[in-house]
C-alpha cells in the first residue's frame, strides 16, 4: 500500500505535469477512475502512476480473451471521465494462462 507521503508527492507531479488536467486534477481524475473500476466489483486491482500517467489495471484470475480496452475508455467517457491527451489504460491479465497487456489512451474523444 502506498504511503499518505507517496499520494501526495504524486498529486504535486501530476499537477505539474503538461498531460494533466489543465485544473491540475489530473491525479485525482486518475484516481477517481481506479475509484470508479473497483466500484464495478473490479476482481483485481487498480493504481495511478502520475510520472508515467498511466493507470493500470491487474485482473485477477484467468480469461479466454483479452479485455476490450477501447470498450472500457468509452465506458469511462459515458461516465463522464475525462482526462488528459497524455494518460492511458494499462489492462493486464492472463489470457489462456499467458500473461497479456492491453493498452489504449484516455483523451477525450477528438483529440
Amino acid at each position: 500500500m502506498r504511503s499518505f507521503i507517496s499520494l501526495i508527492e504524486a498529486a504535486v507531479i501530476a499537477a505539474g505535469s503538461p498531460v494533466a488536467s489543465e485544473d491540475g486534477g489530473g491525479f485525482e481524475r486518475a484516481r477517481a477512475v481506479c475509484s470508479f473500476l473497483q466500484n464495478t466489483g473490479l476482481n483485481g486491482n487498480c493504481s495511478v502512476d502520475a510520472d508515467q500517467t498511466i493507470i493500470e489495471v491487474s485482473l485477477a484470475g484467468h480469461y479466454d480473451s483479452p479485455a476490450d480496452c477501447p470498450k472500457v475508455v468509452d465506458m469511462l467517457r459515458a461516465h463522464g471521465f475525462q482526462l488528459g491527451s497524455g494518460w492511458e489504460l494499462r489492462i493486464r491479465a492472463s489470457v489462456k494462462d499467458e500473461p497479456a497487456v492491453m493498452e489504449c489512451g484516455l483523451a477525450p474523444q477528438g483529440e
